[in-house]
């Protein structure tokens, strides 16, 4: 007759319970309290400790029932032979007389201990491989961008997103826009399709002048004055002709002119309540509220404009006489000469107006010992300082494509030229400022990332546009070149659109600036605003 004892789990039922009571444990836990399974080393170390426990609980019950001192059934297997006895008495003391060894379970019972000391050996080893490859896991987290590693935001920061708003790109890759216009609480940028007027605060578009059928914006005049900008249009390949005066007020087109022969030959400007256009023949000045021309100037014999812009009282022309050049000043209002000026130039020179008033002028002649410099001068043309555009402070900015440096527009405050500058680098990463009056450098700043855009503030101080993240703008002061501010908005650069492209402007405007991108290269929007 056998015994109602069972015997004890042998080394594999110890493991296999153990291991399911071990997971079981660990995923259900996981599931109820932290919302997640396990994953990876965490699961493992978990069922590897849980296994562990459940195998050294039942080493525990098999060794205790294979103690010395419990008799084992009469047909257990392996019990040394012995005298037949009768049922044993309840609550009688155990028989301490028998002398036979009882081998069979006692060697079963050191199984599991030594299955469970296994578990655990390898629940350690688990854990130190987990610790040690836990601090690469939290540096892949922070480099991938996952949602645990993201900085979270901090109470009392702007609400508002860091792009405000941003206007969809528009024409084919390389179109470049032609200008822009910061008119206050409206940015207004003259797109390849039309001019565009956008609110300063929404991005909504106030008023357009959308490009006639197979014509593009061509040309731009730098600012608008007294309500009033000109635009240009022309078709493919031909000369760029159409000449608008519209009012910023609404975007009405106020007159319209068809420019003879080659049209628009050195730029386009506005002086107060007269619009200038240097053209292939001469240089005409119209009046900006009706159209009707008030005065011209031919070229000299030999002479054509390479730049011209103005103000309200002085017209500032650069010409190319054969293998010379001058500067004119001319009056605004009427047309007459006030002084010319022969530049240092003896071969065929590009050259930019930086600034009308000061007297500031950008040269680069082909002859490469020519000149090559941004000259300044006095109110009766006499020259001042002079700035290289190469020198120690590295290859200087000059929009219109003078020199090598980058396409950005200088600044001139009060008697300083301030610019962009590159130096063992192929973007530019410095601002630096020199002095008009003789050309020694002033300040200069370093910035941490490529600069792109420089803006005069409407506090006075100098912001420079940083190609970082969604972009950064710099504050600088005008006098010292100290950072005064840093506009950093709240993005991951990780993880943020690209939004520059390679040739941007920024315009301040009330509570931030907005950033026009005057080439688009992928999917860059046109415009966008920075808070």
């Amino acid at each position: 007759m056998k015994s109602g004892r069972t015997a004890p789990p042998g080394p594999a039922a110890v493991l296999l319970s153990g291991a399911a009571f071990g997971a079981a444990a660990a995923f259900l836990g996981a599931g109820v309290l932290a919302g997640s399974w396990p994953r990876g080393w965490a699961a493992l170390v978990c069922a590897l400790v849980l296994a562990a426990l459940g195998a050294t609980v039942l080493a525990v019950r098999s060794r205790s029932r294979t103690a010395p001192g419990v008799p084992p059934a009469a047909d257990t297997p392996g019990r040394a032979p012995g005298p037949a006895r009768g049922p044993a008495k309840t609550g009688s003391a155990p028989d301490l007389t028998t002398t036979g060894s009882v081998q069979g379970p006692a060697r079963t019972g050191r199984l599991p201990l030594v299955s469970s000391a296994a578990l655990w050996a390898l629940a350690l080893l688990a854990s130190g491989l987990w610790a040690v490859g836990s601090g690469d896991d939290e540096d892949d987290d922070r480099a991938e961008g996952r949602p645990g590693a993201r900085p979270t935001a901090t109470t009392g920061l702007d609400p508002r997103p860091a792009v405000a708003w941003q206007v969809p790109g528009a024409g084919q890759k390389y179109d470049e826009a032609v200008g822009a216009w910061g008119l206050g609480s409206t940015v207004a940028q003259g797109r390849i399709d039309g001019l565009f007027a956008y609110d300063g605060t929404t991005g909504a578009v106030r008023w357009s002048v959308p490009a006639p059928a197979r014509q593009a914006s061509c040309a731009m005049s730098p600012d608008a004055e007294e309500g009033i900008g000109l635009l240009a249009f022309g078709r493919h390949e031909q000369p760029c002709a159409a000449l608008l005066a519209v009012r910023t007020a609404d975007g009405e087109v106020l007159w319209r002119r068809d420019l003879p022969g080659d049209g628009l030959t050195g730029g386009l400007a506005v002086g107060g309540a007269t619009a200038v256009s240097a053209e292939e023949k001469a240089v005409r000045a119209r009046s900006t509220a009706t159209g009707k021309q008030s005065w011209q100037r031919p070229h000299g014999k030999g002479c054509a404009p390479l730049a011209m812009d103005a103000d309200a009282t002085r017209t500032l022309l650069v010409e190319q006489c054969g293998e010379r050049a001058r500067l004119l000043a001319l009056d605004t209002r009427t047309g007459a000469e006030r002084w010319s000026r022969d530049l240092p130039v003896e071969s065929g020179a590009s050259a930019s107006v930086v600034s009308v008033s000061p007297v500031v002028v950008a040269v680069d002649e082909e002859d490469q010992r020519g000149t090559h410099a941004v000259l300044a001068f006095d109110e009766r043309g006499n020259p001042r300082g002079s700035v290289p555009l190469a020198g120690p402070e590295g290859i200087l900015s000059v929009h219109a494509d003078v020199g090598d440096g980058d396409p950005a527009r200088p600044l001139v405050l009060g008697d300083l030229l301030i610019t962009l500058s590159e130096r063992g680098e192929l973007v530019p990463d410095i601002v630096v400022a020199h002095s008009l009056a003789d050309g020694r450098k002033v300040w200069s700043h370093r910035a941490e990332r490529q600069t792109m855009a420089l803006a005069a503030e409407p506090d006075g101080t100098v912001g420079v546009l940083e190609n970082e993240g969604v972009g950064h703008v710099l504050l600088l002061d005008s006098a010292t070149g100290k950072v005064r501010d840093r506009i950093a908005p709240d993005t991951d650069p990780d993880t943020a659109p690209d939004m520059i492209s390679i040739r941007p402007e920024l315009v301040p405007v009330k509570g931030g600036h907005v950033v026009l991108n005057q080439i688009l290269m992928q999917a860059e929007p046109a415009a966008f605003a920075l808070r």
